[in-house]
């Protein structure tokens, strides 16, 4: 059985607000969300920029279940953005990441330290960033693990593994970065950061 997982890490600048409370902000609820009922929050994170009030909502959603003498597991990671718009919140991005029915060793997990709101461009405008490792195995590899920024509904994404040490030798920890046509300051802070949190353990 899952709960709710621990708050991440306090690593937000001063300029940005966070609320781990695991209670949903108010005028949102778990379909504004995810588009489905019972998903946990994990945390609030708020900012203000040119563009408004910004709030973006971590949750989570597991189940399990079992087949003969199988217990399966399953587990979906979201992460929303909300702009706060003519009284209401109007949804700016919608980050779903799902781990299927696994029946060995399952992993989905934000990543602790990872959550930053800055604006590295100085354009105005806060960029999110964060990341995340999942996985579905039953031997000791690399997890796999990506680092999002989101800025208004711009988002970039660096794909690959963590690092593993398997004592003879590291495996794994490498990426491949999707940032288009970003300031070349966004890519470069997001590579800094994967470096920093490419150990992270299981």
């Amino acid at each position: 059985m899952f709960g709710a997982a621990p708050a991440l890490a306090d690593n937000i600048p001063e300029t940005a607000k966070q609320d781990t409370s695991g209670i949903y902000p108010e005028g949102l609820d778990s379909k504004r969300v995810t588009g489905k009922d019972g998903a946990v929050v994990e945390r609030v994170v708020t900012w203000t920029d040119a563009q408004g009030h910004y709030t973006a909502v971590f949750a989570a959603s597991a189940k399990s279940g079992t087949k003969g003498d199988t217990t399966y597991y399953s587990k979906v990671l979201y992460v929303t953005t909300f702009l706060k718009k003519d009284g209401g919140w109007k949804k700016m991005q919608a980050i779903k990441e799902a781990v299927q029915p696994c029946e060995l060793d399952m992993t989905a997990r934000f990543i602790e330290g990872s959550v930053e709101v800055q604006n590295l461009d100085e354009d105005g405008d806060g960029e999110l960033t964060f990341g995340y490792v999942t996985r579905c195995a039953g031997d000791v590899s690399p997890l796999a693990m990506k680092l999002l920024t989101l800025e208004k509904d711009k988002k970039y994404i660096l794909r690959g593994e963590t690092v593993v040490d398997l004592g003879s030798e590291k495996v794994g920890g490498s990426y491949k970065p999707d940032f288009g046509k970003a300031p070349k300051v966004l890519l470069d802070h997001a590579k800094d950061v994967w470096e920093r949190l490419k150990t992270t353990s299981y």
